[in-house]
């Protein structure tokens, strides 16, 4: 990850979705929202990307539909994933958290701005189902400006267990920034990591972890390939790994936690 170019930098900023799904005042965190991509081009709507489900979803917010024919390029989903990004500021309406985590590539736009997102009091609230934390590893990850709707709180520490942070410094440090947990000898590294540090009793949110890389610059491919090897760890599935890591290197996490 070290010659990753530094993302976390990035302008962003989001509007969340109302726990009600009823906006006080929709028009205006909207007018907000558009305003806010349009300062990050210059003004020009040509330089703004907006990113949608379907182009039909346009008809719920003609504001921004207004955008799109003012020059606005807009970008549709292609089975859940985001095929293409503008290189400018991107308007992402209504996005799965998922979206979020895809948009943190290599050439990422300038500048993101999403509108509608959740976070997991509102999941709590509809759902009941543990776990769901919808987009708070983003607000977590880059502290975005909140620009309407309620505020999603972003976690402090990122990762409670200090032990489990110096774990994701090494892994970060590790492994090749350009193909993430793809390689062999990268995902060795990470499995034993997390294996040694379940065996010795430390505890990781998969979402934490996903927090966290993120945090750290890493690829949104990467960092869910971790989260998804965190949940299987987690779950009890024994996973096979090269070992790569010295043999007291939990001992050596712990002294770097202090």
């Amino acid at each position: 990850m070290m010659f990753e170019d530094d993302r976390t930098t990035f302008p962003r900023a989001y509007v969340a979705l109302p726990h009600d799904h009823l906006y006080e005042d929709h028009d205006k965190d909207l007018a907000s929202a558009i305003t806010w991509c349009l300062s990050h081009a210059d003004g020009d709507p040509r330089g703004v990307g907006i990113q949608a489900g379907r182009r039909d979803d346009l008809e719920d917010a003609p504001m921004l539909a207004a955008l799109a024919k003012a020059g606005a390029k807009v970008y549709t989903d292609s089975r859940g994933k985001l095929d293409a990004l503008p290189s400018g500021p991107v308007f992402m309406y209504r996005p799965q958290p998922a979206h979020l985590w895809q948009v943190e590539r290599k050439r990422m736009p300038s500048a993101v701005l999403a509108f509608g997102i959740t976070g997991p009091a509102h999941h709590d609230r509809h759902y009941g189902t543990e776990g769901m934390v919808g987009a708070q590893p983003w607000i977590t990850a880059f502290k975005p400006e909140h620009l309407g709707g309620p505020v999603i709180e972003a976690k402090d520490p990122v990762i409670a267990d200090p032990v489990v942070a110096a774990a994701m410094d090494t892994f970060t440090n590790s492994i090749n920034s350009s193909t993430g947990l793809s390689h062999s000898s990268d995902r060795s590294t990470v499995t034993e990591g997390l294996t040694k540090l379940k065996e010795a009793g430390h505890q990781f949110d998969p979402n934490d972890l996903l927090a966290g890389a993120l945090a750290r610059n890493w690829r949104g491919e990467a960092a869910l390939e971790l989260v998804t090897l965190a949940a299987e760890i987690n779950a009890g599935k024994r996973k096979r790994f090269t070992s790569r890591l010295r043999p007291d290197i939990v001992e050596t996490w712990r002294e770097k936690a202090g």
